[in-house]
C-alpha cells in the first residue's frame, strides 16, 4: 500500500536492538506503523517479539542507539509511566 506523501507514520522503532549478556535478543529491529493499520507481531518462541514489546512499554530499555517516535517527534520511553503518558499500554499474555 502507498503511503501518501503527508502521512506521518503514528510509531516508528528504529535501530532497535537489546542484549541480555551473551545474547542479542534483538538486533537493529525497524517498525512502522501508520494511522488506520492493524499489524501483528508474529514469530517463534525466542524471535524477540515480547521484547520489542516490552521496550515500547518502557519496561524494558533497549541497547543505545534505539530511537522511538510518536507522531514524528522522538520520545525517551524509560519506564512504563512515561510509556502511559504517551499512550502506550500493553496487555501480557
Amino acid at each position: 500500500m502507498a503511503k501518501s506523501p503527508e502521512l506521518r507514520p503514528l510509531l516508528e522503532m528504529r535501530h532497535v536492538s537489546k542484549t541480555f549478556g551473551a545474547n542479542k535478543a534483538l538486533r537493529d529491529v525497524q517498525l512502522t506503523i501508520y494511522p488506520g493499520e492493524v499489524h501483528a507481531l508474529m514469530g517463534e518462541n525466542g524471535a524477540g517479539k515480547s521484547t520489542l514489546m516490552k521496550i515500547l512499554a518502557g519496561a524494558y530499555q533497549s541497547d543505545p542507539g534505539a530511537e522511538i517516535r510518536i507522531d514524528g517527534k522522538p520520545v525517551v520511553i524509560g519506564d512504563p509511566l512515561a510509556a502511559k503518558a504517551h499512550g502506550i499500554s500493553i496487555i501480557y499474555q
